[in-house]
Formats: C-alpha cells, sequence, structure tokens
C-alpha cells in the first residue's frame, strides 16, 4: 500500500517525468494540498457495467458495482483471487415500463443516480472530515476516502455524467466538432450543478441545451467532496481504440478502399511466428470478435497495408495503430505521451482521405473523440492498464454469473447477495488459517535457527535463499537442448533439408578466420556428419514499461516433415533473427536505435561441430544463416525499416556465426506491392518466395516501444 503521493523521474535533471500508479500521477498531489497537513488520501475507483445473466433463453441480467483503491499496486488489482476489488452492491436493472417513451430514459437516469447516491453516501461525511484508519503498517492514519475515477464505457460514462450520448461526457465540445483536434473546455462539477439547479426552478438556461444535459436534478456525486466526476473518467482502451477507432471504423474504411480480396489474401500469405495468430482465412469471414483478434490483427495491419491504399491512408492507420500501442504502456513518460500526442496528430492531419475517396462524411464519432483526453487522464491519474474495463468483465464471472448459478432463478439478486457473503466469510476465513499456519512456520523456523546457534562447526560453506539475479545490460545468453534433434547428418542433408547449400564452404572459411595460418586447422569435408538441433531458447527479461514478462524466445530451424500414415506434414520453420554485427559495419539508419550494430539473418541450421574438427578457438556450437541486407531508411509512410535478401553471383550470402551473436528473433512483413490478389504465395512459402520485406515493430508492444522511443529520442 501507498500512503502519500510520488514523483518518479527517468534523468536527474528532472525532465522525464514518469506516470505508472496512481500515486505517481497528477490528481494525487493536487487533492493532497486541499487537506489538512498529514491527511491521507484513499483514491477510490469505482467500475460499473450491466451484464447478462441467463444464457440462451430468457432476460435475466445484473449490474454490479465494484470498489477499489488506488493505494493499492494495480498488479494487484487486475487480480480478482487478490480480492483487491469488491462488490458493493447490484444497481436494479428495471424495465420502467410504467412510464412513457418520452420520459422512461430520463427516469432510468434518475433512477441510477438514487441508486448510486445511496450506495455512495457514506463516504460524503468521511471525504470531508475523515477517518482514522488502523493501516497495514500499524501506523493509525486520518484517511479521506474520495472517489478519483469511474471505470466505464461510452454509454455509462454518459448516464454518470447526465449527459446525452450525443456529447462528451468529460468537455463541452459541439457534437459537430468531435472529428476535429480541437480543445474544449471541459465540464466543470460546480457550473454543471448551477445549471441543474436553474432548471429544477424553471428558469431558461441556454448552456442546458447547448451542452447535452439531462434533466438528473439529484445526481449522486453533487455533495462527493474533492471529487470532478468529469475528469474522472478514464480511457477505454478496450472499447474505445481496440473494438471502437481500430476494428469498427478503420479497417472497415481500409477494407472499403483497397477491397476485402486484396486485405484477405495478405493475411493469409502472412508468414508466420511463434505466438502470433494466423488468419488462414483473412479476416472478413471472422464471425466473432473479441479484444484477442483486434491485438492480433494490429500486430500486422500497418505492414500488410503497405502498397494496398494511398500513403494517406497508409499514414492514417499506422498513427492510429502508433496511438493505441503508446496507450497500452503501462509505464508511461513526458517522452511517451509526447509520442502519444503526435500520433494523434498525425492521424487529424491525414484522415480527411477517407472523405475525399467517398467512404466518409464527417468524423463526429464518439469514440475518436476520446482520443483528445488520454493525455491528460495519464498525467492526471496514471497509465490506463490500471483502469481497464477487462478487468470489471472478469470480475462479473465471480460477482454475477457464478452466483447466479448457484441461484434457482428466482428472485436470484437476493440469493446472489446470500451466496456470495457465504463464499467471503469462507475466503476470509481460509485466509486467516493461511496466515496462522505461515506464522507457525515462521516460528519454528526461528526455533530451529535458536538451536543451532551454538553449533561450532568445521564447515566454510554457506548457503542462503537470496536469488541471483543476472544483470539486464549484459547477452543474453542462448541455450540449446543436451540432445540433438537431428544427429550425425550428412552434408547432403543439411544441402537439402536444410537448405545449406554451401554449408562446407562456409564452415571452412569461418574456421581458417578464427584460426589464421600459420596454424593448419582441420577442415570440413562431405564426409563428416553433424549434430543438429531444432531451435535455440534465448530468456528475454522482463520490462515493466511494456508489461512484457520474462519470457523465452524459441528460435527454430526445422525442415519440412512429410505426411505420413494419418499424420498430417509438418511445413519448414526457418526463422529470422537479429544478429550482433558489432561497429564494423556502422549503419546510419539506425545509428542511436534499438536496431545499432544489429542485421537480419534466416536461420538455416543450428549444430555442433563434431569432435575431429573442435577447437579452443572455436564454439563448440554454430549457427549457419543467409544474410539480409542491412537496414536501409525507413520506409516514409509506415516508418518500418525496408530489407532485402542480400545475394552474391545469384546465391544467398552466408555465414556460420557462434549464437551468442544472436540477440532475439525478428519478423518479417512481405512487401506485397500494390496488387496482390490472387496471392502468389502461402504462409509456409512466402518467407523463401519473396525478396523484399519490413521488419514489424508491431510484432510486441516490447519491440515497438524499443524501436519508437529511441527513434525519437
Amino acid at each position: 500500500l501507498k500512503y502519500a503521493p510520488e514523483r518518479h523521474f527517468t534523468d536527474k535533471e528532472g525532465k522525464n517525468q514518469m506516470y505508472d500508479e496512481m500515486w505517481t500521477a497528477n490528481w494525487w498531489w493536487d487533492t493532497q494540498k486541499k487537506l489538512p497537513m498529514g491527511s491521507t488520501v484513499a483514491p477510490l475507483i469505482l467500475s460499473s457495467d450491466k451484464t447478462q445473466l441467463s444464457q440462451f433463453r430468457g432476460d435475466k441480467s445484473a449490474w454490479p458495482v465494484y470498489l477499489t483503491i488506488g493505494n493499492i499496486e494495480k498488479s494487484t488489482r487486475r487480480k480478482p483471487t487478490a480480492h483487491a476489488t469488491v462488490l458493493i452492491g447490484y444497481l436494479p436493472v428495471a424495465k420502467l415500463d410504467n412510464f412513457t417513451d418520452e420520459t422512461r430514459s430520463v427516469q432510468g437516469y434518475r433512477l441510477f443516480h438514487y441508486c448510486m447516491h445511496r450506495l455512495l453516501s457514506p463516504i460524503i461525511a468521511a471525504g470531508k472530515e475523515g477517518v482514522d484508519v488502523t493501516c497495514a503498517d500499524g501506523f493509525i492514519r486520518r484517511v479521506f476516502p474520495i472517489l478519483a475515477a469511474y471505470v466505464a464505457d461510452f454509454p455509462e460514462q454518459c448516464l454518470v455524467a447526465c449527459c446525452k450520448e450525443s456529447y462528451c461526457p468529460k468537455c463541452r465540445v459541439k457534437p459537430n466538432e468531435r472529428g476535429e483536434l480541437v480543445q474544449s473546455l471541459m465540464r466543470e462539477q460546480p457550473r454543471t450543478k448551477v445549471i441543474l439547479e436553474h432548471k429544477e426552478s424553471g428558469r431558461r438556461v441556454a448552456a442546458f441545451h447547448e451542452e447535452g444535459i439531462r434533466p438528473v436534478f439529484n445526481p449522486f456525486w453533487a455533495d462527493l467532496p474533492h471529487t470532478d466526476i468529469f475528469t474522472c473518467f478514464t480511457p477505454d482502451i478496450l472499447h474505445q481504440l481496440h473494438k471502437g477507432v481500430f476494428k469498427d471504423h478503420l479497417v472497415n474504411w481500409c477494407l472499403q478502399i483497397a477491397g476485402a480480396d486484396e486485405i484477405d489474401s495478405r493475411f493469409r500469405s502472412m508468414p508466420g511466428y511463434p505466438g502470433l495468430r494466423h488468419f488462414k482465412n483473412g479476416i472478413s469471414f471472422v464471425s466473432q470478435w473479441t479484444g484477442r483478434e483486434h491485438k492480433e490483427m494490429q500486430r500486422i495491419f500497418a505492414g500488410l497495408l503497405i502498397g494496398a491504399v494511398q500513403p494517406a491512408v497508409l499514414r492514417t492507420a499506422v498513427a492510429v495503430i502508433d496511438f493505441i500501442y503508446y496507450s497500452q504502456l503501462q509505464v508511461h513518460t513526458s517522452r511517451t505521451l509526447e509520442g502519444l500526442q503526435k500520433a494523434l496528430e498525425t492521424f487529424h492531419e491525414n484522415k480527411d482521405v477517407f472523405i475525399r475517396e467517398g467512404i466518409r462524411e464527417h468524423f463526429n464519432i464518439p469514440k475518436i473523440h476520446a482520443m483528445v483526453h488520454y493525455f491528460e487522464a495519464i498525467k492526471s491519474r496514471g497509465s490506463p492498464d490500471g483502469f481497464n474495463t477487462e478487468s470489471p468483465e472478469r470480475l462479473h464471472i465471480d460477482y454475477a454469473k457464478e452466483a447466479y448459478r448457484a441461484s434457482n432463478k428466482k428472485e436470484y439478486v437476493h440469493q446472489m447477495t446470500v451466496w456470495l457473503g457465504r463464499q467471503e466469510a469462507v475466503a476470509r476465513f481460509r485466509a486467516y488459517l493461511d496466515f496462522i499456519a505461515a506464522r507457525d512456520l515462521i516460528s519454528d523456523g526461528a526455533t530451529h535457527l535458536n538451536s543451532n546457534a551454538d553449533d561450532d562447526g568445521d564447515d566454510e560453506e554457506s548457503v542462503t535463499d537470496e536469488p541471483v539475479h543476472s544483470n539486464p545490460s549484459s547477452p543474453l545468453t542462448p541455450s540449446i537442448s543436451v540432445k540433438p534433434a537431428f544427429p550425425r547428418t550428412t552434408i547432403n542433408a543439411l544441402n537439402t533439408q536444410f537448405k545449406a547449400a554451401s554449408f562446407i564452404p562456409t564452415l571452412t572459411t569461418y574456421i581458417r578466420r578464427r584460426i589464421p595460418p600459420p596454424a593448419l586447422p582441420l577442415l570440413p569435408n562431405s564426409a563428416d556428419r553433424f549434430d543438429v538441433y531444432k531451435r535455440i531458447s534465448i530468456v528475454r527479461p522482463s520490462n515493466p514499461a511494456t508489461g512484457f514478462p520474462k519470457s523465452v524466445d524459441r528460435l527454430r530451424a526445422t525442415p519440412h516433415v512429410p505426411a505420413k500414415g494419418r499424420s498430417k506434414a509438418v511445413p519448414a520453420h526457418f526463422d529470422t533473427v537479429l544478429v550482433r554485427v558489432g561497429d564494423a559495419n556502422e549503419n546510419q539508419h539506425t545509428k542511436g536505435t534499438y536496431l545499432e550494430g544489429l542485421r537480419v539473418a534466416q536461420l538455416r541450421a543450428i549444430f555442433a561441430l563434431p569432435e575431429h574438427l573442435r577447437h579452443s578457438r572455436l564454439p563448440n556450437q554454430l549457427a549457419y544463416i543467409e544474410w539480409f541486407t542491412t537496414f536501409r531508411a525507413p520506409h516514409a509512410d509506415s516508418g518500418l525499416f525496408p530489407l532485402t535478401r542480400a545475394s552474391r553471383n545469384n546465391g544467398p550470402i552466408t555465414e556460420i556465426i557462434p549464437l551468442d551473436s544472436i540477440v532475439s528473433s525478428c519478423h518479417l512483413i512481405p512487401r506485397f506491392g500494390t496488387k496482390y490478389h490472387p496471392a502468389k504465395w502461402d504462409s509456409d512459402t512466402v518467407l523463401e518466395e519473396c525478396k523484399s520485406f519490413f521488419l514489424n515493430k508491431y510484432l510486441y508492444i516490447q519491440t515497438f516501444f524499443e524501436l519508437e522511443q529511441q527513434l525519437h529520442v
């Protein structure tokens, strides 16, 4: 738990501020100044979302309201098993049949605010005067619970803000100006309260209609202290960006311009990569879309658009994907926020191409306008991953759907609350038993240590339980399996199955370079046999800024396996990798970036030298690769680095390298040209048959972060 705000910077000068947890953002600092000295803020984070309970039949629904606090780390808040987010109530899901069609919507708004007022009324006095609380560290603090964030989708944001859905719930922008990059005045809670009071008294208030306010005269947030409900709305990456701006709008616009067949052919021909979804039927035939499919499309969408659409369309698409990737960073800095804002500006500078092409008439779309508020929202409340609407949707399983299934489906809300109360009691008792067991274990361990304290053993060895951490800046060490997958492979098999046609001359060149004259090392010949391995494994460290977990990067070099019996044929996998080439091959286009000193190659064979060829100057395990050309200047409209296969005398340029020269895997997107349909290649052969590619920086948020940040520093 954190009890006070903090400011973090990445530089000693304090110019590049970090925005991560809520206590590193500006809202907590601003609120702290309004409270008495020594006060502790408990930022309340509310979320509500209506969910369907019955399946296949019936219309049973629930409307849970969840509560958590910003003092808890967001990684803990996201874990349902941590119970850091609690259910505080169910809102009624009423049809309101007794009202007319003209009044039913307004009465629904008023009912919502009445119920929320009943739920939150205890925090009004507590937020004004504070409450003495014994905290987890044993200290008693004067805590002020203050509503800081409200996690909801766009319709529910409008419901909370008491405004019509054709207006922005955060600012006073006109409905016909939402498609432009304009800085409008923000809605203000005191001002809105006055407008509602005047409207209730019967006065004519022009602002009431100009700002699209609903006649909800007693909003639940009216009396909440130190709260501005309009700044509490946090970015909704799932509905606003993944599903909204990207899938519902950008993808559909590009499909209309390039043609569904053209885009589908490019998706079908995309080279495979471990963990990357292959849309084998394209995207036109996907029947059900989820956030996962949207994210998978974003990983390759910008690269496959090159040549299929006009440059302005491509720049618009790249700007949208850049914005989405920046918004997903789990630790923001002043520089990443500049990149986020630059992507938004680029989108608005180029989006009019869709009007010129007859695809759109305007851009007055709520989800596009919502992008304007991301910059300030992150600076105010912290990175958006702490307020994602995916978390409440996951909680529906535990707090709504499972509870409903435990009922007899009649008067189910009461039964659900009783069942949940019992579940929470069991969870608390289980936590108590775990605490007692852990305390006894610690007590037994201390007794054991004390009993051995007087031993005078002669053993000089000591054992520590502290983990050994490797230096993240040190080169990552590749590893291979103990046993080779293809033992004693012949030169002929290497030439044909692994397509290592120049294996012997390339290995000879490598040995002579490492063991120069006058030494006379043994050289390979056609009778030698080599142990060949399937893959290289490289452990990649985690990156808190991108949420990239510690993972194993597996680089494959496996030949085609023909069908046999009932087993299907397995295509060959010769992955592309980034290889460290050092300063001798300095490239001005990548100088100062993550790619400095790196070059792309394709793995053909991972092998070990036989006993008679081993030497103290030679590594035992080596890799046979085919080079691609060095990186050229980034593509003007996509920002991706182009490259082609390096060749000499109409053949590939090959080399033998030690395994520790390989940094990581990488993904290449073929240069499809302007018209690719009908497809000339499939995903299994495109890497061999195509000659021109782009390095895919959108493969992971991690790769995007590494390339983008250093390109713009």
